[in-house]
């Protein structure tokens, strides 16, 4: 990877770096106790099915702990998938 660092952009062929998209849907209770649904958006793998559910819990559990006040609870993935790919253009 140190080469990698190194190198002159020009010897760099690919000028798109494609970038996997995956939405969360999912529902909730404020802190309320109102009931929610929302998105939300990952950037990972597009072979990471098997981890994006994960990734979100985990995301949720950080957020609760952050805002105690603005605590989620009952959080369920209704649906996860992958939307595509957005591409970054390098310059």
């Amino acid at each position: 990877m140190e080469e990698f660092k190194q190198i002159h952009p020009k010897q760099l062929i690919s000028d798109l770096i494609p970038i996997p998209v995956w939405k969360i849907h999912y529902s909730y209770y404020t802190a309320r106790g109102n009931p929610k649904e929302a998105d939300k958006y990952i950037l990972d793998n597009k072979n990471a099915w098997d981890r994006i559910d994960d990734q979100f819990m985990r995301y949720i559990e950080e957020q609760n702990e952050k805002h105690p006040e603005r605590k989620l609870s009952n959080v369920k993935i209704l649906d996860s998938s992958l939307m595509g790919e957005v591409y970054l253009k390098l310059e």
